[in-house]
C-alpha cells in the first residue's frame, strides 16, 4: 500500500490531534472508527487490516487512515493498540500509510504519547499541545514511509506491464505469505507460464527473484533498526528457519545477515553484491506502480 501520491508538496500538510487512547480488541473483534482519519500503532498482538486481501500489521507497526471508514481494522489475536484522531490538513493521502516497526525506529515518540494523551478538552484549553502533538507524529508517520519507499528503489520497474503489476504489489503487501506461482497467475487473471515470461520481460527477473527482493528489502531494515535475532527476522520475512534466511541473504547481498547489520551501524564495511535490479530502471518502483493504475 502506498498514500503518497507522486508530485504532491508534503511539506503543506498540517497535522492535528484530537484524541488519543489505549485499546484493546479480543482476537476477531474490530476497531470502530470514531473519525474519518485514523493513526493507531500495535503495541501487542497483531491486526488485519482491510476486507479480503488484507495487510498484517505486527507488535511495533503502525498505520496512518486517512480515510478510516473505508478499512477494517480487525484483531488476529488478542491485541493493545495505541490510537490517535490524527488528521492531515491540507493534503489528500491516498492509501494506509503503514510503518514498520515505528514503536523501535519513533520510540521518542511513542513512549510521549503512551505517558501523556492527549485528552478531548485539550482543544478547547490548550490547542497549541494538539498541533504539537500532531506535528509530531504526522511527520514521523511521513519520515518512515518515504524511508521505506528509498528501500523500494532497489527494485525493478514493473508498472508497465499491468499483468506484472498486478502480482508485483500483491507480493509487495505481503513478502511474508507463502507465495506460489499459481497464486500470482490468478490474481494476474493469466498462465503461469505466461507471468514468467512477462515477469523477466518487465523486470529482468522470476516472480519468485523479485518476492526474494522484497523480502530482503525488508530483512535489511529490520537489520538497521532492531536488534532481534536473526531467527526472529527470518520469520518476520517469511523463512521458515534461520538457515534459510541466511542463505537467501547472502545470495542477494553477498553478505550474511550479521555482518549486513554492522555495516548498516558502520561497525564494520562490506560491499553488497551486484544484483538484477541496477541494471533495471530504477523508477518507477514496485511500490510507485501502485499509485501509477
Amino acid at each position: 500500500m502506498s498514500a503518497l501520491a507522486p508530485g504532491m508538496d508534503y511539506s503543506r500538510i498540517r497535522w492535528r490531534i484530537d484524541r488519543s487512547w489505549n485499546c484493546e480488541l479480543a482476537a476477531g473483534s474490530s476497531l470502530e472508527p470514531t473519525r474519518s482519519s485514523l493513526w493507531l500503532l500495535v503495541c501487542s498482538g497483531s491486526v488485519d487490516l482491510g476486507d479480503g486481501d488484507t495487510t498484517t500489521l505486527d507488535a511495533g507497526d503502525a498505520t496512518y487512515l486517512h480515510h478510516a471508514l473505508l478499512y477494517t481494522v480487525r484483531a488476529a489475536t488478542d491485541s493493545r493498540l495505541l490510537v490517535a484522531d490524527l488528521r492531515a490538513v491540507g493534503g489528500e493521502l491516498g492509501a494506509p500509510m503503514i510503518a514498520r516497526d515505528f514503536a523501535a525506529t519513533q520510540s521518542g515518540i511513542v513512549a510521549l504519547l503512551a505517558a501523556c494523551p492527549v485528552r478531548g478538552e485539550m482543544k478547547v484549553e490548550r490547542p497549541g499541545v494538539t498541533e504539537a502533538y500532531g506535528e509530531l507524529l504526522g511527520s514521523a508517520m511521513l519520515s518512515e514511509h518515504q524511508r521505506a519507499r528509498a528501500l523500494d528503489d532497489r527494485l525493478p520497474s514493473t508498472s508497465a506491464d499491468s499483468v506484472v503489476s498486478a502480482a508485483a504489489m500483491a507480493m509487495a503487501a505481503d513478502p511474508i505469505r507463502d507465495w506460489t506461482l499459481a497464486d500470482l497467475a490468478r490474481l494476474s487473471h493469466v498462465g503461469t507460464t505466461t507471468l514468467v515470461g512477462r515477469f523477466r520481460q518487465a523486470t529482468g527477473l522470476a516472480p519468485m527473484q523479485l518476492l526474494r527482493r522484497l523480502r530482503m528489502r525488508r530483512a535489511m531494515d529490520e537489520l538497521s533498526s532492531s536488534d532481534a535475532s536473526i531467527g526472529v527476522i527470518a520469520a518476520r520475512c517469511g523463512y521458515g528457519s534461520a538457515e534459510a534466511f541466511v542463505r537467501a541473504f547472502r545470495a542477494e547481498t553477498g553478505a550474511t545477515p550479521g555482518r549486513w547489520r554492522q555495516s548498516s551501524r558502520g561497525t564494520s564495511r562490506i560491499t553488497a553484491k551486484p544484483t538484477a535490479a541496477t541494471a533495471a530502471s530504477p523508477a518507477p518502483t514496485v511500490m510507485a506502480a501502485q499509485t501509477s493504475r
